[in-house]
């Protein structure tokens, strides 16, 4: 079992498009060291970067959240049996893998100075912090919650959003209308089969799963959201949604036949 990131290469045809893009794809950075994994990235000189959810560990506090006190409770207690149970496992294991928001820090200003960087929220991004706002405000990152960005790249016009996962469906509605070559930022690739995949969104970009985390015979093993053996955990489907397996191993189970993943897509018109 290698700790070594891999570059993984996708080719894909946009009609659509004038120039030939290069797009890096990272995810699930979960505010660990993924230097190694920039520097592959980086070798690759790519002309945008996708930053696709879980760059930072950000939970909004219960008494903010609106949630009934049931409900909160319940979550509440399950998230900290998770994370407590996480936490004894790393102590034992793997107690130099902790967060650090310096990690995702240094990243994304390293990302920023290679190339133009859009980045959307996962789900442990509940909430950013002000400092982290300026932060990104500061290094250029283009941040997409639920909105998206007309740009120039290479000559070429380009429209970027980033579907959030408390997900707005009229945003995402009214993003899909618009004219032009759409990529389209989105951390959960289940949402691709949930009202993305009827669009012409050019291409969809996620992580999230993990790579399934351990994966037998070429699949997955477990997504946090969809259990056992998800649908979308790695690797490119129809032609259009790429998923990434994340450059992070966040929690103390390693990543068995499933390296972690620096992602490069090439978009051509041919």
């Amino acid at each position: 079992m290698s700790r070594q990131p891999v570059l993984t290469e996708y080719n894909i045809r946009v009609p659509r498009l004038k120039h030939k893009l290069k797009i890096a794809l990272i995810a699930d950075v979960h505010e660990r060291n993924v230097d190694d994994v920039f520097d592959l990235i980086k070798d690759q000189n790519p002309d945008i970067i996708a930053v696709a959810g879980d760059t930072f560990e950000r939970y909004r506090d219960e008494e903010d959240s609106g949630e009934s006190g049931k409900i909160s409770f319940i979550r509440c207690l399950f998230i900290n049996l998770i994370h407590y149970a996480n936490l004894f496992m790393r102590v034992l294991f793997d107690r130099h893998n902790n967060p650090d928001a310096e990690n995702s820090y240094r990243f994304l200003k390293k990302a920023s100075a290679l190339a133009p960087v859009f980045m959307s929220l996962g789900n442990h991004e509940e909430t950013l912090t002000d400092e982290d706002k300026a932060f990104l405000k500061r290094n250029n990152v283009n941040l997409l919650d639920n909105s998206d960005k007309a740009v120039t790249v290479k000559n070429q016009a380009l429209l970027i959003g980033g579907l959030s996962p408390l997900r707005d469906d009229e945003w995402l509605k009214s993003f899909a209308k618009k004219d032009g070559v759409k990529i389209l930022l989105c951390h959960h690739p289940e949402y691709y089969g949930d009202g993305i995949r009827s669009t012409d969104i050019d291409l969809v970009l996620s992580g999230h799963n993990h790579g399934g985390q351990i994966r037998i015979f070429g699949r997955g093993l477990v997504s946090s959201s969809t259990g056992l053996f998800p649908k979308y955990d790695r690797g490119l489907y129809e032609n259009r949604l790429v998923v990434t397996a994340g450059s992070s191993n966040p929690v103390s189970v390693p990543r068995i036949n499933n390296p972690r993943e620096a992602v490069i897509v090439t978009l051509t018109n041919c």
